[in-house]
């Protein structure tokens, strides 16, 4: 079995390319170049906000606070939850989103010196 780490950039690589060439393929004509980096550039963007959205916002929430009776007490079971799954930095989907739009960033700026 592959280590964590592997998985993660592999995965968050992949996928980004995927996205970037699945946008060459399917847009048309005369506009490709500008509409390709666009996209990607777009794409890259709106992961690394949601990556963010997703690690600022992770874990408690109004529910969790009602629950546990006060806030203290719901970030502490949250805290419990976490390390207890022991996920980590290469378990944790907001880190790999944002990993993920990172190199989104990068192959638009790859695609933007080759292009200009």
């Amino acid at each position: 079995m592959r280590h964590p780490a592997v998985r993660f950039w592999a995965s968050s690589t992949a996928v980004a390319a995927a996205t970037a060439g699945a946008a060459a393929l399917l847009l048309p004509g005369e506009l490709a170049a500008r509409g390709w980096l666009l996209t990607v550039w777009t794409a890259g963007v709106m992961c690394i906000l949601f990556g963010a959205a997703a690690l600022i916002g992770a874990g408690v929430g109004v529910r969790e606070v009602v629950e546990a009776g006060s806030a203290p007490e719901a970030v502490e079971a949250e805290r419990r939850v976490r390390s207890a799954a022991d996920a980590g930095f290469y378990g944790d989907v907001g880190w790999w989103v944002l990993a993920t739009g990172g190199v989104l960033v990068a192959i638009y700026f790859g695609g933007w010196l080759i292009l200009r």
